[in-house]
């Protein structure tokens, strides 16, 4: 596909515009290239998808945040993992001279979003004199640019906080003072960021119409989308009436860069701009995906087509009428789907592909609901006290594909909710497969250190007892001949249940509890297997009047997000967001003691690590490089 072969080229032009003093000042003298760049059509395409290059590559399992620097996956090893940058910011390695996940200068796992926003300024001050493009293309194209720059000042505002605002290019002969730009308040950057995608709106085209070579471009649908969520961060308590440690920095002049004061109309501003793009993807054929199998001569179970709606919902890209918006450039390889799938799970096949160390917590197990659809805290029917007990699996339809009949396995694993066995893999568990064509195909895992899924690589291997069944495809096949086939999908950056839940949130903060808030919720539930909101607390909740308050409406909310949004990177951002990351992300990360084979034994909770997150963790510190570069640029809070 041509545009996704131009992303991965990188050409000469990206190299010749990143050599620089300073990540604010970086425009060097080369316009007979930038001449040459923008002399016909097929270069300036080139040069668009260069701007796309600097998008985070959302399946890099070192550079991206949300995979691991939270509580959702973790590793077996500091001398195995050494270059998992986002990791050791989970292990509390984050430091102020030399920051982890370096998005700012470039480095420590993350590459320079400036770089990003300076391709973005050439491309927009050069192509309206490219020859052979009509002026119709050209605005398009421009509007492309003016959203992604928008949102690379996005990405450095949600990690960093307020950042210097820089629309044009610095000549690389203007005075040296000129570079060194403050850092703008919040409400600047939101306002800055919003108005770039409102003004390029009417010049993008509405949705990609020939998705093999469209698909991963901006269009109509990813601007309205990426509004409604960018303006979901801005009335979120970490940028709403924040007035913490990590909000109380000031500009050397004294300038006040967080507003103490909420502002309702932010939330508003939040409900308004979701509610346009839930109808303008509507309006385009965009809906919740659900599960065609691929043998329909196959009769299946409700809940496996639940399952596999949610599973697909992540991890298709074709014919799924739910991403609005995915990382085309970031696909699923066969590489990367073996770092989360379990090794050896037919129990005949061995690849050395397949090494299953994204392990996941069992704090994330804890999170889904019952199959009451309400926390398992919280339901009465569910023997929460003794989750960790050991009970035989029942030979019954009821756990056909979800759990191996006659195993012997924790409470915990039994009487969940559809996410639950869509989004884990754990050991008496079963794997719902496409093999070699199959589609009748469910797999029994064993974990345990003598199971042909336990601990046979004895660098990599699951940590926790618990893998992602969501990070790879169905489809993707291991055959009993060894034969590994993936089925490679995009990274969704934003999905329609992204929306929805994003809409309730804001109504509900606006008005508290309503039928529309309800509404929304049960959309994603419906979808997920589980009975309306409402009806769940009412019927199986020791808090039945949970959902009818805006506190405990709001606690629901989030619950929901976190489980619909399981391990796919989301979690971590929103814990940030709502500034809770103090009470979730310093709970213990605990898993199953995997280097056990007998049941009794392998079941007993084992600590592996205390986290320690504190105020100052909500951003990012800026480096002491680019500091001393820029002596501007106050230093992020507490650090």
């Amino acid at each position: 596909m041509k545009f996704k072969k131009y992303i991965f080229s990188m050409l000469t032009v990206f190299s010749l515009t990143t050599s620089c003093n300073s990540f604010l000042d970086i425009v060097p003298d080369n316009a007979p290239v930038l001449d040459q760049a923008f002399a016909m059509r097929t270069m300036a395409e080139r040069y668009l998808v260069t701007c796309y290059a600097s998008i985070p590559p959302s399946f890099s399992l070192t550079g991206n945040a949300g995979l691991l620097a939270g509580d959702e996956f973790w590793l077996s090893s500091e001398a195995t993992y050494t270059g998992y940058a986002n990791w050791r910011i989970a292990l509390g390695n984050q430091n102020g001279d030399n920051p982890l996940l370096n998005f700012w200068d470039g480095n420590n796992g993350g590459n320079s979003l400036w770089i990003g926003i300076t391709n973005c300024n050439v491309f927009l001050e050069n192509i309206m004199s490219v020859p052979d493009m009509n002026d119709i293309e050209k605005e398009m194209w421009a509007a492309e640019i003016n959203v992604l720059k928008a949102y690379y000042n996005f990405l450095l505002l949600k990690q960093y906080g307020p950042i210097p605002i820089r629309d044009t290019n610095i000549p690389i002969f203007a005075p040296y003072e000129e570079s060194q730009l403050p850092r703008n308040s919040v409400d600047e950057c939101f306002a800055y960021i919003v108005n770039l995608i409102d003004e390029a709106r009417p010049s993008l085209m509405e949705d990609v119409s020939t998705p093999n070579t469209e698909t991963g471009r901006i269009t109509q649908l990813v601007a309205v989308a990426l509004k409604a969520e960018i303006l979901m961060y801005a009335a979120s308590p970490l940028f709403n009436g924040n007035v913490g440690l990590e909000a109380s920095i000031r500009n050397r002049d004294g300038k006040v860069l967080f507003d103490p004061n909420f502002s309702m109309a932010k939330w508003q501003a939040a409900a308004t701009a979701c509610k346009e793009a839930i109808d303008f993807a509507h309006a385009r054929g965009k809906a919740l995906h659900t599960w065609t199998p691929f043998n329909q001569a196959n009769t299946y179970q409700a809940s496996t087509h639940h399952q596999m709606s949610i599973r697909e919902a992540f991890n298709e890209s074709s014919n799924n009428a739910e991403h609005i918006w995915i990382d085309s450039r970031s696909l699923a390889s066969g590489a990367v789907q073996g770092n989360f799938m379990l090794p050896r799970y037919t129990a005949n096949a061995s690849t050395g592909t397949l090494l299953g160390f994204m392990s996941v917590t069992l704090n994330m197990a804890e999170k889904f609901y019952s199959k009451n659809g309400v926390p398992i805290e919280e339901d009465i029917s569910y023997p929460y006290n003794t989750r960790y007990g050991l009970t035989a699996v029942p030979n019954t339809d009821a756990y056909r594909f979800d759990l191996v009949a006659g195993r012997q396995t924790v409470r915990l694993n039994m009487d969940r909710e559809p996410r639950f066995y869509a989004s884990l893999a754990f050991d008496a568990g079963r794997i719902y497969m496409n093999q070699v064509g199959s589609d009748a195909s469910a797999y029994n895992v064993d974990m345990r250190l003598s199971g042909p899924s336990g601990k046979v690589n004895p660098n990599f291997f699951n940590w926790t007892g618990y893998a992602s069944k969501k990070h790879y495809n169905y489809r993707t096949e291991v055959a009993g001949s060894n034969a590994y086939t993936p089925r490679v999908f995009g990274y969704p950056l934003i999905r329609l249940a992204n929306l929805y839940l994003y809409y309730a949130e804001a109504l509900n903060e606006i008005n508290g509890p309503s039928a529309e808030v309800y509404s929304f919720i049960d959309l994603v539930r419906t979808r997920a297997g589980l009975p309306g909101v409402v009806e769940s607390w009412q019927s199986f909740s020791s808090n039945p009047g949970k959902p009818t308050t805006q506190a405990g409406l709001r606690e629901i909310i989030k619950r929901e997000r976190t489980c619909e949004f399981a391990l796919e990177g989301i979690r971590y951002w929103d814990l940030l967001r709502w500034k809770d990351g103090i009470a979730e992300l310093n709970t213990a990360i605990t898993g199953w003691n995997i280097n056990q084979s007998a049941d009794n034994a392998y079941y007993r909770t084992t600590l592996f690590y205390t986290r320690s997150f504190t105020e100052r963790d909500y951003f990012t510190p800026i480096s002491l490089n680019e500091r001393r570069r820029n002596p501007n640029l106050v230093q992020s809070g507490g650090w």
